[in-house]
């Protein structure tokens, strides 16, 4: 996954392959999980994920053909490579359809809310985790929470530009400051202003109204130097650090795709087996099928 430029450990050509070649192996694991549990309640769970697995991996798959047929390629560095134009470039509009589809998929991969029948506790008590406990439940559950990761830092690198910022700064300031030469002023500093910081910002706060404590006046000022101290921080590592810059930036809309996973857990209802399946045999393949060959005729016609 490029989560910068310059921050990538292993740039395939193949990447997009090596992922789905790779990924779909996590369902054996859940599988033989569920089938050496010998529970009844564990084999249903561990049969429920493995058919939701192959149910939506084709669906998942087809919708990142279109950007493969866009692109020419299946780095995954390039891909985001080909989205750093501008806001527009980004794969999330020019193949929105695409964008729903793997969104979809990826939470139902990922066993996330309304996609978690594998774990429906009204019905199967705890799926193919049902037996476990102590650090192996706790094995299962980190390896889930980790693919939430993955698949968000894929989706960001597919459809939302990856480690480009959304708009191009008007400037690109060149500040040379070399810390290193403050020699032992340099811990001094970093140990006194966050004390003269939060004292420069509670003491108006404290002034403005004699009903407000000298704790919450503190914790206001502490608050506000945070804030600006975190800005000035983005700002200077924007200006001097590049790398750094864009892997803020793409951690930003990854920790956000895991937030609306968060958000869906706690809005949205389970939904049966059965729709979970038709909605995957009936219309995700259907629709990645219909933006599959739309690309590709709009590839061919504009070329």
């Amino acid at each position: 996954i490029p989560f910068a430029p310059d921050l990538t450990s292993a740039g395939l050509e193949f990447g997009l392959l090596y992922f789905f070649a790779i990924g779909g192996l996590g369902v054996v694991g859940l599988m033989m999980a569920g089938w050496s549990s010998f529970n009844k309640y564990s084999l249903l769970g561990g049969i429920r994920a493995a058919a939701q697995a192959i149910s939506y991996e084709i669906p998942l798959t087809l919708s990142v053909v279109g950007i493969i047929i866009l692109t020419g390629t299946l780095s995954l560095p390039k891909i985001v490579e080909a989205q750093s134009g501008s806001l527009l470039d980004w794969f999330i509009f020019r193949q929105p359809l695409a964008a729903i589809i793997f969104f979809i998929a990826i939470t139902a991969e990922a066993n996330r809310t309304p996609f978690d029948n594998t774990e429906a506790d009204q019905e199967i008590v705890a799926g193919f985790a049902t037996e476990y406990s102590g650090m192996r439940f706790g094995f299962f559950f980190f390896a889930e929470y980790v693919n939430v990761f993955i698949v968000s830092a894929l989706f960001s690198a597919l459809f939302l530009g990856g480690s480009n910022a959304p708009i191009n700064l008007p400037f690109n300031p060149e500040i040379n400051v070399n810390l290193g030469s403050l020699g032992v002023m340099l811990p001094i500093l970093a140990g006194l202003a966050p004390v003269a910081g939060t004292l420069l910002f509670a003491a108006p706060i404290y002034m403005v109204s004699s009903k407000i404590k000298g704790w919450q006046a503190l914790l206001g000022g502490f608050l506000i130097f945070g804030a600006l101290s975190t800005a000035a921080i983005g700002f200077w590592a924007w200006a001097m650090l590049p790398p750094i810059a864009d892997l803020l930036f793409f951690l930003l809309k990854t920790f956000t795709l895991i937030f609306i996973f968060v958000w869906m857990r706690g809005t949205l209802p389970r939904a049966r087996i059965d729709q979970l399946m038709g909605f995957a045999w009936k219309w995700l393949l259907p629709a990645s099928l219909l933006n599959l060959f739309a690309t590709a005729a709009a590839v061919l016609l504009t070329s």
